[in-house]
């Protein structure tokens, strides 16, 4: 059998697939400080490592031509795949698949494996990615020499500088330079599998190309990305290459595959556990969007730990940037006994169906990846980010779970709901949703899981299927349904849900059975955490219910600014919610300001209309 190698060309941590035939290497080691594992490296052996730079994928390039010994060379990048599956799915406009994340679904789904690949290569000689009409494209580009010289960060003269070479010192190419030049038809990306004696004699071509290229251009002033012409050059290349190949030899076995693109490809799944003794796992789940409201959740936690304990803190997202997680790490600095990692379950999450709404983001259900992510554990904390902590979590923590799949709070607003303040709620309980015992119904923003149990009950595939389901209130009705009469209930002061706009006291709670009541107005007393559940949140609007708390802890963060910035531009929201309590502007607003999605400008012209009206 043929000896096949596919090399995927990286630069930064990355998912990967990294098999017998995938084989990752990290480009321009010789110019960074920092050396990947588990796979090769573009400056061992003869390379040219150090014009990385430059020649971007085409060190790695260089380094298969010179040290590999294989009977077919291919080339892929961390993010992009050739779909070696013989089925043909839908592109954006420049041709890509696009998919999500690199998971063992999508590896599957394009054929990304050793067998296909070995099965493929054995019928052809030539695999590039499929060639596509430039003319086609967005901006309509007449030619491939168009779509150069319109490159805003690239100098066209360097592709006249190209040609000029090639007509000199390889006039045997010159034709098909032109021809490719002047037409609007090509692949992109430096992606192939190409057969040895092909791959070789390409590389000597085109090496040899670009060095004289670099002889006669001056780049001494060029800008990051222009620096890199080579590899933009190299492209263009291979287009002329490929022509003058087919010419040559037509019986040559060529195949055109459809290139696929994944967006996110940091590896974000490997946990650094910190901890040893008296460890207090503790797991949130935020999207960037809710990055300012964590971290003054996280201070409120930050300044109620304990010397006794180490508490390891792990925020679950899928859209966090370095950015945000680095202020997010910084305040963690001081505190010795507390640690935060992050943790991207986008693949997780992917293949299901999570529905959300306004003011109920599916990161709701990321309690349910908790026994996949953390599989050490047998307890863990769960608490919601938009919560306000005024005591030490390790006294929760340290609530005996045994023999039970959780400990929870009941939840008043939906007991009142159910014993009066809402009529849609009791249908849904007679009709839809079977709970034995309804007013056992718990809230699920402070949860600690016996995570054993909740294993034994369903694997994450069932859970994810089960909270697809389209319920009331999401992933809390599934959790109430399936851990019915296993439910440890706590005080109620460990989840103190506020007076959401000033009306869930006097129009929901009261509807709450007696001993319920009095439990939420006790807890109000001295709360040990405070939710801000409900559409209504005090980064809208100050004076919510315990909102100062919410402030307090605010202005400690590195996202105060941020928090008020957003504040301010949602103030014509609150001046017509106050304005006008028109009924069909209610409608409108009733989940917030975060879920309209309006632009300043339009807010305001909204504002102005109703100061006339």
């Amino acid at each position: 059998m043929a000896k096949v190698k596919v090399y995927i060309s990286c630069h930064k941590p990355s998912k990967v697939q990294n098999t017998e035939v995938f084989k990752p290497i990290q480009l321009g080691c010789a110019l960074n400080d920092f050396r990947l594992d588990n796979m090769l490296h573009d400056d061992e052996g003869e390379n040219i490592s150090n014009l990385n730079h430059m020649y971007c994928e085409l060190t790695a390039q260089y380094w298969t031509w010179k040290n590999e010994e294989n009977d077919y060379y291919g080339f892929c990048h961390y993010r992009r795949y050739f779909n070696f599956s013989e089925t043909e799915y839908g592109e954006d406009p420049y041709g890509n698949i696009i998919e999500s994340y690199i998971t063992d679904k999508s590896l599957k789904k394009y054929g990304i494996a050793d067998k296909e690949v070995l099965k493929l290569v054995s019928n052809y000689d030539v695999i590039i990615t499929e060639r596509k009409d430039i003319s086609l494209m967005p901006e309509k580009y007449e030619s491939i020499y168009d779509h150069y010289a319109r490159a805003t960060l690239l100098h066209k003269k360097d592709m006249d500088t190209l040609i000029e070479i090639i007509e000199e010192k390889y006039p045997e190419y010159a034709k098909y330079a032109h021809e490719h030049l002047e037409g609007h038809v090509t692949s992109f990306c430096n992606m192939y599998i190409l057969r040895k004696d092909i791959f070789f004699c390409y590389c000597e071509w085109m090496f040899s190309v670009l060095e004289e290229f670099c002889k006669r251009t001056d780049m001494k002033y060029y800008s990051t990305e222009a620096l890199r012409t080579p590899g933009h050059l190299s492209e263009r290349l291979f287009g002329i290459f490929y022509l003058k190949l087919l010419h040559d030899n037509p019986l040559l076995r060529v195949k055109e595959l459809q290139c696929v693109l994944f967006e996110h490809t940091d590896d974000e799944t490997k946990i650094d556990f910190k901890g040893n003794e008296n460890v207090v796992p503790i797991v949130f789940a935020a999207n960037r969007h809710f990055a300012p409201m964590f971290a003054t959740c996280f201070k409120s936690l930050l300044e109620h730990i304990s010397s006794e304990y180490f508490y390891e803190v792990f925020l679950l997202h899928n859209d966090l940037q370095k950015e945000e997680m680095h202020k997010l790490q910084e305040m963690v600095q001081g505190y010795e006994n507390c640690s935060l990692s992050f943790y991207n379950v986008g693949p997780l999450i992917v293949d299901y169906n999570l529905s959300a709404n306004a003011h109920i983001t599916v990161e709701t259900y990321y309690r349910f990846l908790i026994q996949e992510v953390l599989p050490r554990y047998k307890k863990v904390l769960y608490l919601d980010a938009d919560i306000i902590i005024q005591a030490d979590v390790a006294d929760l923590y340290c609530t005996d779970v045994k023999g039970y799949m959780l400990a929870a709070v009941r939840d008043v607003d939906f007991l009142g709901q159910i014993n009066g303040a809402d009529k849609e709620t009791q249908k849904y309980v007679s009709s839809e949703f079977h709970m034995r015992n309804p007013y056992n119904y718990f809230q699920a923003g402070v949860i600690l899981f016996n995570e054993e149990e909740m294993r034994k009950a369903h694997s994450l595939d069932e859970w994810l299927k089960l909270a697809s389901h389209p319920y009331k209130y999401n992933d809390q009705d599934v959790l109430n349904l399936s851990c019915e009469g296993r439910v440890k209930y706590l005080d109620m002061s460990w989840n103190l849900i506020t007076d959401c706009d000033h009306y869930r006291i006097k129009n929901v709670v009261v509807h709450a059975p007696d001993a319920v009541q009095k439990e939420y107005f006790a807890a109000r007393k001295a709360p040990k955490i405070i939710h801000y559940a409900g559409f209504m949140k005090p980064w809208y609007r100050p004076s919510e219910d315990f909102g100062n708390l919410f402030w307090e802890y605010a202005r400690r963060t590195p996202f105060y600014e941020e928090l008020i910035f957003r504040m301010a531009e949602g103030i014509t929201y609150w001046q017509i919610y106050e304005l006008k309590k028109d009924l069909k502007l209610k409608k409108m607003f009733k989940h917030g300001f975060e879920g309209l999605k309006l632009e300043l400008s339009a807010k305001n012209r909204l504002f102005s209309w109703m100061l006339r009206k």
